[in-house]
């Protein structure tokens, strides 16, 4: 892993979901000119499936209805399949695939009112 979690505390939001006193969720977000970005959102696995994920996402838009922003935007990796399919239900679109580090990044993209 190489991500600079200080500087993302910095420059990002960073929203917990806490349970019992202890963080089990996040969602990091920043905002650009007309967008919100989904930078990172991440349930414990013992926590996952309980929907916790949805309510973070539904989170993030309503910052950006809030920010003025008219998308959330998120990108993930092609091999997160199930991570796809929730986006999807969700009714982000798949805007484009490339290339990524030996991988495919998935961006992916749902207008907000």
């Amino acid at each position: 892993m190489t991500a600079d979690y200080t500087k993302a505390i910095q420059d990002h939001r960073i929203d917990l979901v806490c349970l019992i006193g202890q963080p089990v969720a996040l969602i990091e977000t920043f905002a650009k000119a007309n967008y919100l970005m989904i930078e990172n959102i991440a349930v414990l696995p013992i926590y996952q499936g309980e929907g916790l994920g949805r309510r973070l996402i539904a989170h993030a838009e309503q910052l950006a209805v809030l920010s003025g922003c008219s998308e959330v935007k998120l990108d993930t990796n092609k091999l997160m399949v199930e991570n796809v399919r929730l986006y999807q239900k969700l009714n982000f679109d798949i805007d484009r695939e490339e290339e990524f580090k030996g991988g495919i990044a998935i961006h992916m993209s749902k207008s907000v009112e």
